[in-house]
């Protein structure tokens, strides 16, 4: 079953083990495998930016960028965290 992660205009689905990124304006959609996702999160002030795409090294390509209050990162924490767990619970995960 998919869950769904909505901000402003646009929504996170965690389908299995892929994650797309929608947007309201916008023709494309965006598909990761958990294994290839990449989140990087930086506080700025009493928000956070959160940046989701493509993990490569320490950098995230491509993907979306967030600001998120302390409620919607919260939210987003428990979101992603299906999306780790779908990761980590794969025969071969990543090293």
């Amino acid at each position: 079953m998919a869950i769904e992660f909505l901000h402003d205009d646009q929504i996170l689905v965690l389908d299995g083990r892929v994650l797309e990124i929608f947007r309201r304006h916008g023709q494309d959609t965006q598909r990761y495998h958990v294994a290839f996702l990449g989140v990087y999160v930086k506080p700025k002030g009493d928000k956070y930016k959160v940046q989701v795409g493509l993990s490569y090294g320490e950098q995230v390509l491509g993907g979306s960028t967030l600001t998120l209050d302390a409620m919607q990162f919260a939210r987003f924490q428990e979101f992603i965290g299906h999306a780790t767990a779908a990761r980590d619970s794969a025969p071969n995960p990543p090293r």
